[in-house]
């Protein structure tokens, strides 16, 4: 690190003023971040070297030990010879402050992405009816900032996103390829979330950096509105070495044209013809999975008889081998452009009956 050009890589003159250094900083982070350039892997190269410059250039003492010393400054800093022995601790060595105004990226790095060291995190679908959980306060004291903290390992957050399936999906089960935004850890600080006593500019003293991922989920046949199907280790990451929390699929079942679900039970209408609901017959009704059956209707069948196919429905979720039932509601059609023989004929059966 000791041996690149910070004020090059700032962009700046030496004799650039403390402004001038932040403002470099924050034009430069923007420009180079990760998060707006995940489609350059070459960014966040840029984006540490300007970090490691800001890192040195931003702190009084050390960019006075860089202007003197050069390219050796850090072997003096570890040394303990200091530029400015009136931010000492008394032995010559330099004791840093994360609470000092001026002591690292933390007031820059929020005012450019909306972070802060104090939040109040909302954790994602506590209940099963969706409403929000309770509130969780950090302080960065809790990701182990600040002088004499100790990171805690703490494990992610639960993350929930709607997924919508359709009726066949829900009936017979389904393998989904999803795209989610995934982590890795941070490369630049190894995932403590510090660097040089610092909070990781690169990943904001979180540890982890933004990925994108690619996962195959299982969807259970039986899943209803409101079912929560869990992928384990794949929500938010844990602090600190903690593990990760779990993806929650809030499962939403789209309407279908012909079935209507109401619990394991499905309802749909079968469409037949006069003659085949005065004389009887054999009628063709499909299910979800795209197989069909033949339902025997009974001569002088009425319009609007329900019948119940046992065991034809929605399989039950979690319970192997348990379905609800199929419920087929019978719409009877009348003829139309009759012919005058026709007309004849039912002139002649209305005379009978």
């Amino acid at each position: 690190m000791a041996q690149k050009d910070y004020y090059k890589i700032l962009e700046l003159p030496r004799t650039a003023s403390e402004q001038d250094i932040k403002s470099a900083y924050r034009r430069l982070a923007r420009k180079y971040h990760p998060d707006v350039n995940q489609d350059n892997p070459q960014a966040t190269d840029h984006f540490k070297e300007v970090s490691e410059a800001y890192e040195v250039l931003g702190d009084t003492e050390k960019r006075q030990k860089y202007d003197q010393f050069g390219s050796e400054w850090e072997r003096y800093d570890k040394a303990g010879f200091s530029a400015n022995p009136s931010r000492g601790n008394g032995s010559g060595n330099f004791t840093y402050d994360y609470t000092s105004p001026n002591g690292g990226f933390g007031d820059i790095f929020d005012s450019i992405f909306g972070t802060t060291g104090n939040r109040t995190r909302q954790r994602p679908g506590g209940a099963a009816s969706g409403g929000p959980g309770p509130s969780v306060h950090t302080r960065a004291n809790d990701f182990g900032f600040g002088r004499g903290a100790a990171p805690r390992p703490q494990r992610g957050d639960d993350i929930e996103q709607p997924l919508e399936v359709t009726l066949e999906e829900a009936y017979q089960g389904s393998t989904r390829q999803l795209q989610v935004q995934s982590t890795e850890l941070c490369s630049y600080c190894n995932g403590t979330g510090m660097r040089t006593g610092q909070r990781c500019t690169l990943c904001g003293g979180r540890g982890v950096v933004p990925r994108p991922k690619r996962l195959e989920v299982r969807i259970p046949a039986g899943v209803d509105d409101g079912t929560k199907v869990k992928v384990p280790g794949e929500g938010g990451p844990g602090l600190s070495g903690g593990p990760r929390g779990d993806l929650l699929l809030r499962v939403q079942v789209l309407p279908h044209p012909a079935f209507v679900r109401k619990g394991p039970d499905l309802h749909t209408t079968a469409t037949i013809s006069l003659y085949t609901a005065v004389l009887g017959g054999e009628i063709i009704v499909a299910s979800p999975k795209g197989s069909k059956f033949a339902l025997n209707v009974p001569a002088e069948t009425q319009n609007g008889k329900i019948f119940r196919l046992t065991n034809q429905g929605m399989p039950v979720l979690n319970a192997p081998n348990s379905r609800g039932d199929m419920y087929v509601k019978i719409e009877v059609t009348l003829p139309s452009n009759l012919s005058d023989t026709e007309r004849q004929l039912f002139q002649q059966l209305k005379d009978l009956r």
